[in-house]
């Protein structure tokens, strides 16, 4: 086994967790989390440090979901409960367009911890819905709705399949949303892929394919 290692950033995506530095091992084959376990990407395994009380229970954990539960049931149950991301404060009012509950004001990193490149950024979420939507850049401007995990990966397909058109000078920008506003009869103002629905996201792939692609 490799020496150990750790990082020196907290690790924001457990929400509190964790008594220290993460720690990484066999060149992250491994990851140690919270002093107790470590986890095992490449069976999804964890497994504990030391003989704790529940070791058979520990042991037969399997899942990331798993792990994370235990680790916060055990925090709660030592008085050290898990806190959750502080949010800005902002005076708008932005609502969850899933369970219609006030949606909270964060900063890039309490939702894409991994990603530094967002830390200036500011995103409304509900953590409920697992659904964000980001700001425009330096306001608290959300772009549309919130959208859930399979919504935002229906965004990304849809700007794969999309952004191309303007990106390798088939048409101008302007023009790629004018011809995508017609084409799906969806007004120029509100014709922007963070604003579209699941179902409209999948009419851009489409229709962008009837329209370029298909040979």
């Amino acid at each position: 086994m490799q020496k150990s290692k750790a990082t020196s950033d907290a690790q924001p995506q457990l929400g509190g967790l964790g008594t220290g530095a993460v720690v990484v091992l066999d060149g992250g084959t491994r990851v140690r989390l919270d002093d107790r376990v470590d986890y095992w990407p490449a069976t999804g395994e964890w497994r504990p440090l030391g003989p704790p009380s529940n070791a058979a229970e520990l042991a037969g954990g399997v899942g990331m979901t798993s792990l994370l539960e235990y680790l916060a049931s055990e925090r709660v149950r030592t008085g050290h409960p898990v806190l959750g991301p502080v949010p800005l404060t902002s005076d708008r009012r932005v609502t969850c367009n899933y369970c219609q509950q006030p949606a909270e004001l964060h900063g890039g990193l309490a939702v894409y911890p991994d990603r530094k490149d967002l830390a200036n950024r500011s995103f409304w979420v509900c953590w409920n819905c697992n659904a964000w939507v980001g700001c425009h850049n330096g306001t608290d401007q959300p772009f549309g709705g919130l959208a859930n995990e399979e919504l935002r990966h229906a965004r990304i397909s849809a700007h794969k399949s999309f952004d191309p058109l303007w990106e390798q000078g088939r048409m101008t920008r302007r023009e790629a949303y004018a011809w995508l506003s017609k084409t799906l009869s969806i007004p120029s103002e509100d014709c922007h892929i963070g604003m579209l629905s699941l179902e409209d996201c999948r009419r851009v792939n489409q229709v962008v394919w009837d329209t370029f692609e298909q040979p």
